[in-house]
């Protein structure tokens, strides 16, 4: 049974441990640098195809990609974060080309993520 206190729910300590054991775990997962940090360590660096469409049609705009790289410097992982749809494709197979340098931290290569910003047509 729930208790509620002027209609909020009240957790109990439990709930708040599960809580914060779930966060301790996402802090655990690759660190964020920064994308001038990024940029710095990006060994190859592949230019995004100006989709043929958004030529077309004029638009243009900027796509925000989010990377994970390996202990080697590969990109494994890419998620779109913002940006016009017609861009994700062309952002994501040109993000996925990208070598970097690997981040070192305690002596040893670790991930990391970042964030790497396309710009088409500005």
């Amino acid at each position: 049974m729930q208790a509620t206190r002027n209609g909020f729910r009240v957790l109990s300590l439990a709930s708040v441990l599960v809580f914060a054991a779930g966060t301790a775990v996402l802090a655990g997962e690759a660190p964020m640098i920064p994308t001038a940090n990024a940029m710095v360590r990006a060994n190859k660096k592949v230019a995004p195809e100006f989709p043929t469409a958004a030529k077309q049609l004029h638009i243009t705009g900027s796509q925000d990609v989010q990377v994970t790289v390996s202990k080697t410097g590969d990109v494994v992982d890419v998620k779109v974060l913002k940006g016009n749809a017609m861009f994700s494709s062309s952002s994501m197979a040109a993000a996925r080309q990208w070598k970097f340098t690997p981040l070192v931290k305690d002596g040893e290569a670790s991930e990391f993520t970042a964030v790497l910003v396309f710009n088409y047509g500005q």
